[in-house]
């Protein structure tokens, strides 16, 4: 641990600038948290959610706890200020608190003020600190959905003398697939199930099937080009221009994964168009006067999803790893990703051997798969079916987290 207390401590200056930039953009964004000020908080669970995807992840299984347990209080953290606001959104019932930055102090002192018996964590965010501190104070912990690459796996293997400590704090790794728990077990973890993806449980908000943005505007071929990155932009809007001069009537719906980069993207965006909107500014019956719209709002991916005939899962055309295909999967939408999915690796392998998506391996490629897609409604509608048997199929991991976790 001396190491990592280490290197956190050079890092010190750069961790004290995001918490500036955050204050900086984010004026209800409360600093102080991050510092370990939280006050008092008494709550039966906590949940840390690092941001957005991950607090919409556990949206399912906050919804069957609250079912079995209506009286009991939920905390939720996060470390980002998109993922409070989303917090605020989907659980508007639980206190929220910013995880403190992973400082023995600053941790010991948010836990000082917490009286509660247990955390979950979703996804594999491992902060050493946070979890020798909440074990020393009594809390059960259970990582739930927890994957871990190959990369990862031998990124670790590779401290394993520092690595091996770390993952035996845990009380319980809840784990994606049997691939992520052998690599728990080699790491050290010491009670490793296999549950499955809760992302596979997420429920359609029934104002996605209600409200249909199609219906308010008129073009033959709509695509999403979800949570994209810095560098799969460009090649978004260059297949984009290739399709137009194939269909005229075609709509392009860009969504950055950060909202800090809407507006550069939207810049981006008016330097090949003229017509370029931005979701927050043109009405749904306008949008047939636009070629691309940027999808400039936040917890609406699956309504983008919902209006598309085409989705593209960003990350995976650079190499971030990808992002979750579940949720255009589950409303039927024909999937498009790119080579880099180790982020979703099983889910994405399972998703290509059940035909309910395609992988393209460059932006050519890509563009080969718009075009030919574009113009075969058949195909779409064979891939996207094929998507959502896959994605229903694999539903009920929040069933099984919920069993194997012991809240009493």
């Amino acid at each position: 641990m001396w190491l990592y207390r280490f290197l956190l401590a050079l890092l010190t200056p750069i961790i004290c600038l995001k918490v500036r930039r955050f204050k900086k953009n984010y004026p209800a964004y409360r600093a102080k948290e991050a510092f370990g000020r939280w006050g008092k908080v008494e709550a039966d669970l906590w949940i840390h959610c690092a941001s957005v995807g991950e607090v919409l992840a556990a949206r399912p299984l906050v919804t069957q706890w609250r079912k079995k347990y209506p009286n009991q209080t939920l905390l939720v953290t996060t470390m980002t200020p998109t993922g409070a606001a989303q917090v605020a959104q989907v659980f508007p019932f639980a206190l929220h608190r910013y995880l403190p930055m992973d400082w023995r102090l600053a941790v010991r002192l948010a836990l000082r003020h917490l009286t509660c018996p247990r955390l979950l964590i979703i996804e594999t965010e491992l902060w050493p600190n946070l979890l020798e501190q909440a074990k020393s104070q009594g809390l059960r912990i259970s990582i739930v959905n927890a994957r871990m690459s190959e990369r990862s796996y031998q990124r670790y293997q590779k401290f394993s003398a520092i690595s091996r400590h770390l993952f035996t704090l845990p009380d319980q790794f809840l784990a994606h697939a049997q691939a992520d728990a052998q690599r728990f077990k080699g790491l050290g973890a010491k009670k490793v199930y296999v549950t499955g993806s809760i992302k596979f449980d997420l429920n359609v908000p029934e104002e996605v099937m209600q409200h249909q943005w199609r219906d308010d505007f008129d073009k033959d071929f709509v695509w999403v080009a979800a949570s994209t990155h810095q560098g799969e932009d460009e090649l978004m809007l260059q297949t984009h221009q290739a399709l137009l001069e194939k269909q005229p009537k075609a709509l392009l719906i860009l969504v950055p994964r950060h909202p800090e980069r809407f507006e550069s993207v939207f810049a981006l965006a008016q330097a090949s168009f003229s017509r370029v909107g931005l979701r927050s500014q043109v009405a749904f019956n306008k949008w047939s006067e636009y070629d691309v719209i940027i999808g400039d709002s936040m917890g609406e991916l699956m309504q983008y999803y919902q209006t598309a005939d085409l989705a593209f899962v960003g990350g995976s055309l650079v190499k971030r790893g990808g992002h979750n295909p579940v949720e255009p999967a589950l409303l039927a939408k024909a999937i498009i990703v790119g080579p880099h999915v180790f982020n979703f690796k099983d889910i994405t392998d399972q998703l290509l051997l059940e035909k309910g998506a395609l992988q393209c391996q460059d932006e050519t490629q890509l563009t080969e798969f718009v075009l030919a897609l574009a113009s075969q409604a058949s195909q779409r509608l064979r891939i996207g079916q094929s998507a959502q048997r896959f994605a229903e199929k694999s539903q009920g991991a929040v069933t099984r987290v919920l069993n194997e976790i012991d809240f009493h």
